[in-house]
């Protein structure tokens, strides 16, 4: 069946509410096809747009069917959400709901979700959840692909907080995944569940804003800038924290600073309390008096992400390295000098790659450092202490490839300290690193490649694992 037949087939069978484009010169059309990064991105024969769990299935079973490609998309801020005139993109964005069960403690997404849909409908009802920090992506593959999150340190990843799912599997059937169901799924979903099918609702743990022992629900958040002369003093006073404080999430590293796109130093700080508390957990950071503080104050955790907005610009030529490494003694101060060095050596070179950043990221140790063995799962980075994040951005392709080789001499130069079998790559952030990196450690690899042969064969939902 051509994908012309196809579309026509399906207009005639969805719900009247299901949107179908076909017109790759309509401007709607070019809009919803926006992604994080314009690497790779094609142009496909339709964006089928469902409205409903019921509609899912029905596009799914017929495309199996008639073996017609396709490639779902939530938030669009993967780099593979995109596929050519063969086959059509599967937008989920009229699929936004959020359903919250106080009693239970639990809160169920749909397909299309979003982080922000989820924070702002938990926190309405006096909660929070394990999300991550960029509210424009999607919420279930963001968590389903492993859940880094500010309140790791009190809650475990995303993927930890996962209670059961609601999936379309490769033959168009619609199943249920929890410890009662499908138990060996469950394993699969938190932490490999792209591969497995089109999760179309998520049930989630979420907890009491009073985790957070504050009088008013809120949280310490700042933004302190510094000079890139002070990288490897400031890289010393995070790795401090790092090993002394508490209940607390940092990302600090070299990026561009508007409107000049000059880099600095920037540190964003996040304490899971007062701020007096938060004040002696990141003292090591604030006694170096940073240039400028843009914000140093205390929050409601339900607008916490507003200080990352600046992650969910989309369009432009990105990729993205998130390497992780088990101990935050494998990253040296001097590291973060070099990071402001590779960088000024690409927009050197390349003026227009200069929104290029490097950064790391971590929270304080917390109940996701080790599980006992039956409750282990695909999210396989556990041991990872920090994540050095090197953001290639370059406006046409030639700046792009340059930037992309520099940020690997990095990741290198990262690894040094490290032995082979504890290499770590979010799988978040790519498809391209060996899998081994992706999804490390005795037997799971094996584990997750039985079960795609058991609930995948033939590789609708992409090749990996085969």
């Amino acid at each position: 069946m051509t994908i012309t037949t196809f579309v026509e087939k399906l207009e005639t069978s969805l719900s009247g509410r299901v949107k179908i484009w076909t017109d790759p010169s309509d401007v709607n059309f070019q809009e919803a096809l926006t992604r994080w990064t314009d690497v790779d991105k094609e142009k496909p024969a339709a964006i089928i747009f469902p409205s409903s769990e019921s509609d899912i299935v029905q596009i799914v079973k017929l495309a199996v069917e008639h073996s017609v490609p396709f490639v779902a998309k939530a938030g669009g801020h993967s780099s593979w959400s995109t596929i050519g005139s063969s086959g059509f993109v599967l937008d989920l964005s009229l699929i936004r709901a959020v359903e919250v069960d106080g009693e239970n403690q639990t809160a169920t997404a749909s397909a299309g979700t979003l982080v922000g849909d989820v924070v702002q409908a938990v926190d309405e009802k006096g909660f929070c959840a394990a999300t991550g920090t960029v509210n424009s992506v999607g919420f279930i593959p963001s968590t389903i692909g492993g859940g880094i999150t500010v309140l790791a340190p009190l809650v475990g990843f995303g993927s930890d907080n996962i209670v059961s799912a609601r999936m379309v599997t490769a033959k168009g059937d619609l199943v249920t995944i929890s410890c009662e169901e499908n138990s060996e799924l469950l394993y699969a979903i938190k932490g490999a569940g792209q591969f497995f099918g089109i999760v179309t609702s998520l049930t989630v743990k979420i907890y009491p804003l009073s985790i957070l022992r504050t009088p008013g629900n809120t949280v310490w958040s700042a933004t302190l800038v510094f000079d890139v002369s002070r990288a490897a003093t400031v890289a010393k006073a995070v790795i401090e924290v790092k090993q002394r404080a508490t209940r607390s999430y940092c990302l600090a590293g070299v990026l561009p600073a508007p409107p000049t796109l000059d880099p600095v130093i920037m540190v964003v700080a996040i304490y899971l309390g007062s701020k007096g508390d938060a004040e002696k957990a990141f003292k090591p950071l604030l006694d170096l008096e940073p240039t400028a503080s843009p914000a140093n104050n205390e929050v409601p955790f339900g607008k916490v992400n507003e200080a990352f907005r600046a992650f969910e610009s989309k369009g432009g030529l990105k990729k993205w390295i998130a390497v992780g490494l088990t101990s935050m003694d494998q990253f040296k101060p001097e590291y973060m000098t070099r990071l402001v060095e590779q960088r000024a050596k690409v927009a050197d070179k390349y003026p227009k790659a200069k929104p290029t950043a490097s950064v790391i990221e971590f929270t304080s140790d917390g109940p996701w450092n080790k599980v006992p063995t039956d409750e282990e799962t695909a999210w396989s980075h556990r041991d990872v202490a920090v994540w050095c994040h090197l953001l290639c951005w370059g406006v046409d392709k030639e700046a792009l490839d340059y930037a992309y080789e520099v940020a690997e001499g990095s990741r290198e130069h990262i690894r040094q300290r490290q032995r082979r079998d504890e290499y770590s790559i979010y799988g978040n952030f790519s498809r391209s690193a060996p899998i081994q990196e992706r999804y490390k450690g005795p037997g799971r690899l094996e584990t997750l490649r039985h079960l795609k042969q058991l609930w995948d064969a033939e590789g609708t939902f992409t090749k990996e694992l085969l």
